[in-house]
């Protein structure tokens, strides 16, 4: 490893030092002879625009521009470059996000995430309709720590907030055309058109497909690649003091299946490690035996209407959705042929979620003395999911009879209603109160099936139903309700220079289980989970030009809701946590052309209870929380020059993670090394808006996995991308 850091160490100097060398070259432009300054940075984090400096949360805010020159295309591209997060995905319709140490790899119907997600304000429900690419994005807004007041129920530990570009008053759009590693092409084109003085349209569509870059063996089809394209249109019409905006969006990934490799560990019996490394002699780290078959199919589409009206004491809005997500997929949970290895698990799922949400506010106006917001919501979402095992057996697993073919069902409704508000009061002149509230309530409905499809004809009934389970079919329902809080205090004793003092409580419903081994069991909800956060920071800017953000912060769990993988059963309980961590967050402008930033966070995030689940005792007290790396810190820098007639602008970034656990049970086989991700991008863009685009990921050719299941001490994963490429075309008009 230290190889490793010294590799990219001189890789990142180098770029770094050709950055700093350009002014030999480039054209001097009048901003290059003035003092150098960072950007003000404007969020919505509260619910109105404000300074990211002026927020007393910790907050990370990526522009459209920093999207761009990190090729960002989705979530996965930008979580780790904020501190405190991590992102691993078991497949496309179960993203798992983690926010210092806070979240949940549940994929039950009734159950929420940990980590809130909105697109333009609206709260997704399911995980599978939140990790959709990136189309015409204005900015993402990461918040780490409970945001129950003006966020709700699922969002105790964090939010992650896309802002899509809207309709402006001019005629305007672009298109890119884009190819890069493993035969990459893809398409995408944004038109804005003003429509008379008070009304504009905007649409944006893109199509991006490429063979992926893992294979099949012996077949050679491709794995980890595919088709997805999307498109959303929105009109924005201004009425006197009201405006409205509705938009609507479709998007259909036709995506390949997972390359399962599996990794031994010291745990794993040596007959079995002797067995995979012969079965796997010869092939590398994206080499499988995951069937062809496989795949990854989802389909999302939604609708939005906004109504803002501009009042004399207070302004009013309105935000109204409807989406819907339809996903399914199989995987080979173990990527190894049978009967050469005595297992084998073909996984496929599938799941239709709607979600209807209503959202009033009312919002004082920008002068006010006292800035508030207050509101009322209303969700509802409804689930219908299955998933079936197809599970073959020999010894020394489980005699052949443990095999079988099993399919659960889950048909959810899940409701919840919210009242909230919150206040800044400045006062003494240096500082400001910040008070919020919200209280919820969370209904769940939920029909669970479990079914033998053998009929017993071969008992017992397969894994994971069996063998200590039987077939149910059952009904129930449960209401949670909790208050969730703010108190926050900021203190301004010099110019940009913000301490902040906070508390807040998260709180995220009880759930029932997915995949039960019995009807009792499928009735028998989680208790809620509650978050108390502590947290004092700083936020400063000093001389215009450097940027320093910094917080300290300790997190109490009550009744963290865990879920471990034992053998192939889910197995659901609660228990008590703790995390306490710091970060820090820097840029600073060395000139108007050059930046240079990066961030660090620390977690301890310990489990200070065992669960219990069933009548089973989990041992998981003293154990490290699942996902969270003991540090992790990113580098960057920044430039921007004129060049040639046009503006050429480079980056490159860096991101180091600790090693940390995929599941509570923190076995050796479910560890994630520590790892290193290197990026590039260098453009060139010519007075008549031509741009061109060259950028590569992984530079470093790093392996490293972005998600471990176990199993007889195996730790069967899926790998990351190696190093890549790509090219971009752009034409603005």
């Amino acid at each position: 490893m230290k190889f490793a850091h010294a590799t990219t160490a001189s890789a990142v100097a180098l770029i770094a030092g050709a950055m700093l060398a350009l002014p030999a070259t480039a054209q001097e432009t009048p901003q290059e002879s003035s003092a150098a300054s960072l950007d003000d940075v404007i969020v919505t984090a509260q619910r109105r625009e404000q300074s990211l400096q002026e927020v007393p949360i910790a907050i990370t805010a990526f522009g459209a521009e920093t999207l761009e020159r990190t090729a960002a295309t989705g979530i996965s591209d930008i979580a780790a470059k904020a501190p405190g997060v991590t992102l691993t995905q078991f497949n496309i319709g179960e993203p798992q996000l983690y926010i210092r140490g806070v979240g949940t790899s549940s994929d039950s119907a009734a159950s929420d995430p940990s980590i809130g997600f909105s697109i333009d304000e609206v709260s997704i429900g399911r995980s599978g309709a939140s990790a959709l690419s990136f189309l015409d994005i204005e900015r993402v807004e990461v918040l780490r720590g409970p945001q129950g007041t003006l966020y709700g129920r699922n969002a105790s530990g964090g939010a992650l907030n896309i802002y899509t570009r809207k309709p402006v008053f001019e005629d305007s759009g672009s298109i890119t055309a884009r190819i890069g590693s493993f035969d990459e092409y893809g398409l995408e084109g944004v038109v804005n058109r003003q429509l008379g003085d008070d009304s504009a349209i905007r649409f944006a569509a893109r199509y991006t497909t490429n063979d992926g870059y893992a294979e099949s063996l012996p077949s050679g089809e491709g794995l980890e690649g595919g088709t997805s394209w999307g498109a959303r249109l929105s009109y924005l019409k201004d009425i006197g003091d009201w405006s409205v905006l509705v938009s609507g969006d479709y998007s259909e990934d036709d995506m390949d299946g997972h390359a399962r490799i599996p990794v031994t560990a010291s745990g794993t019996a040596p007959a079995f490690v002797t067995l995979i490394d012969s079965l796997r002699a010869g092939m590398d780290r994206r080499q499988s035996f995951s069937s062809p078959d496989n795949y990854q199919a989802r389909t999302n589409y939604g609708l939005t209407g906004r109504v803002e009206h501009s009042g004399q004491a207070f302004d009013f809005v309105s935000l109204t959705s409807y989406r819907d997500n339809d996903y399914s997929w199989r995987d080979n949970l173990g990527g190894l042929p049978f009967p050469g290895f005595p297992l084998s698990v073909d996984n496929r799922a599938s799941e239709a979620a709607t979600q209807f949400s209503q959202e009033f506010r009312l919002v004082s106006k920008p002068d006010s003395a006292i800035n508030w917001v207050a509101g009322a919501y209303f969700f509802q979402e409804d689930i219908d999911r299955s998933e079936r095992f197809i599970v073959n057996t020999a010894l020394p697993i489980a005699p052949p009879s443990f095999g079988g073919d099993t399919t659960f069902l889950q048909d959810a409704t899940n409701r919840s209603y919210a009242v909230f508000g919150q206040a800044n009061i400045p006062f003494a002149e240096i500082w400001e109160l910040t008070l919020g509230a919200r209280w919820t309530w969370d209904e769940r409905e939920i029909h669970q099936v479990a079914i033998d499809n053998e009929g017993g004809a071969n008992p017992p009934v397969g894994i994971p139903l069996g063998p200590g389970g039987s077939p149910y079919n059952v009904s129930g329902s449960e209401s949670f309700n909790e208050p969730t809080w703010k108190i926050a205090l900021a203190v301004e004793p010099v110019d940009n220079v913000r301490f902040y003092a906070s508390y807040d409580r998260g709180y995220k419903a009880g759930s029932f289980p997915s995949t039960a081994q019995s009807g009792a069991q499928a009735l028998l909800p989680l208790d809620s989970e509650l978050l108390d956060n502590y947290e004092i920071g700083v936020k400063s800017t000093l001389m215009g030009r450097w940027r320093l953000n910094a917080a300290a912060f300790k997190l109490d769990y009550t009744d963290l809701q865990v879920y471990e993988l034992l053998g192939l059963a889910l197995v659901t309980s609660n228990a008590q946590a703790e995390v306490e961590g710091f970060e820090i967050e820097t840029a600073l402008a060395l000139t108007n052309n050059l930046t240079i930033g990066g961030s660090y966070t620390s977690l301890d995030a310990k489990f200070t209870s065992d669960a219990v689940s069933g009548l089973s005792v989990l041992p998981y007290n003293g154990n490290t929380l699942p996902r969270s790396p003991d540090s992790q810190y990113t580098l960057y820098v920044d430039s921007e020059w004129d060049v040639a007639g046009g503006v050429l602008a480079a980056r490159a970034d860096y991101q180091w993670t600790d090693d940390f656990y995929f599941d509570p049970s923190n076995n050796p086989e479910v560890l994630s090394p520590a790892h290193e991700l290197v990026s590039a991008f260098v453009s060139w863009e010519s007075p008549t808006g031509f741009k061109v685009s060259v950028y590569g990921k992984n530079l470093t050719d790093t392996e490293y996995q972005t998600h471990i299941i176990k199993n007889v001490s195996v730790g069967f994963s899926v790998f990351g991308a190696p190093r890549s490429f790509g090219l971009a075309l752009t034409q603005t008009f």
